[in-house]
């Protein structure tokens, strides 16, 4: 048996430009990280670095010859792995930074609502995280932005349409749908770094005190609205996943839902207030639901705060409208709160991983210490 080729390393982002979900990736981390997180379509090769050693022979698994990406979770394993497959006869690359880079790997969407607002998505595309850049005539609005904010700085220098006739942009505001409890934010950073308002939904309670640290924000009351370049961004407090969670309405044709409505699920309610406070909460955002955000036109369109990850095509959003989710969203199909609420509280599963430490971060009352403490799928919603 001949030796293959180390190929060296292929970037996050570059994984991310040729992934279609068939590109051979072996995952050499253990059972339990694997099973916990991994790339869609990667296939899970243990590695034991110390005796130089793979659980299954790599040949029961690909074919001899093709190109692999090994995968670890920082980017050291996945070389001794991928030297290990060269003397096997496969070509080989290391995937930079591991799983820590792909963590980092954002698909950016531009999304046309009709007018001449800006509106990008940005999904990160490791646990479906998914922020927001929006703006119009110079001036600029960033929602849910997660705590690698190069992609949104980048977006907006990148893009002229987000700038005046000068050049330059104005970030007015920066947003939080809820205080995150699977992922650390970077909205207090963002305010004070461009002198925006920091915008949290009112009334501010102990979660709410110092968003991400900062002293100084903007409360803003159901119903308020706030002007983004000429355009209309309305104000809706939809509480239930956390007693704090706000919805924004723009120019009537795209609400942002945070994690209250999702396009195939809805909100779990018992991140804040516990097990104990699920049913009570579950009404609450029954409320919320089908009292505000349902209400309003079916090709009104829904961008929430998260999807499930896996396999979804670079360049298409995740969205659905109003009338989609009505039709397929199993959650809001039921007849009664008591059905809704009953089901809700029946499909709680496993809460995100270190949620109670990513929480008190993103309240202000921890510093953060470990930025990998978020690594891992997002779970805010019912399964």
């Amino acid at each position: 048996m001949q030796s293959g080729h180390v190929m060296g390393q292929i970037t996050p982002q570059g994984l991310m430009g040729r992934i279609d979900y068939k590109t051979p990736i072996a995952d050499v981390r253990s059972h339990d990280s694997y099973e916990q997180w991994h790339i869609p379509g990667a296939i899970h090769l243990p590695y034991d670095a110390e005796a130089d050693e793979f659980e299954v022979d790599p040949h029961e698994l690909f074919d001899e010859g093709e190109r692999i990406v090994v995968v670890c979770a920082h980017g050291n394993t996945s070389r001794r792995a991928a030297s290990a497959l060269s003397r096997r006869g496969f070509d080989a690359a290391t995937l930079e930074d591991g799983m820590l880079g792909w963590s980092q790997v954002f698909d950016v969407v531009d999304i046309d609502l009709g007018s001449d607002i800006v509106f990008k998505q940005a999904k990160r595309v490791a646990n479906g995280c998914l922020s927001y850049v929006v703006g119009a005539d110079g001036e600029a609005m960033i929602v849910d932005p997660v705590q690698y904010t190069d992609v949104f700085e980048r977006n907006l220098k990148s893009d002229e349409r987000f700038q005046d006739e000068n050049g330059e942009v104005d970030v007015k505001y920066v947003a939080l749908t809820h205080i995150h409890a699977d992922h650390i934010s970077s909205g207090c950073e963002l305010a004070e770094k461009h002198d925006a308002d920091l915008i949290v939904g009112a009334p501010v309670s102990d979660r709410t005190e110092q968003p991400g640290g900062c002293s100084e924000f903007r409360a803003v009351a159901d119903g308020k609205t706030l002007d983004l370049g000429g355009h209309e961004i309305k104000v809706l407090h939809t509480p239930g996943h956390t007693m704090e969670s706000t919805s924004y309405l723009v120019d009537d044709a795209a609400m942002l839902t945070g994690d209250t409505q999702f396009v195939d699920s809805v909100g779990r309610p018992d991140l804040e207030h516990g097990d104990e406070g699920a049913e009570e909460h579950a009404e609450v955002l029954y409320e919320s639901i089908f009292g505000k955000i349902l209400t309003h036109d079916d090709d009104v369109s829904v961008f929430p705060a998260h999807y499930s990850g896996g396999e979804v095509d670079a360049g298409t959003p995740i969205t659905a409208t109003i009338g989609e989710i009505k039709a397929t969203n199993e959650a809001v199909q039921k007849d009664s709160k008591e059905e809704f609420v009953d089901y809700i509280v029946e499909q709680l599963g496993s809460k995100p991983a270190n949620h109670e430490e990513i929480i008190a971060i993103n309240e202000g009352k921890n510093e953060v210490e470990d930025p990998e403490i978020e690594l891992g799928p997002n779970k805010c919603a019912v399964e």
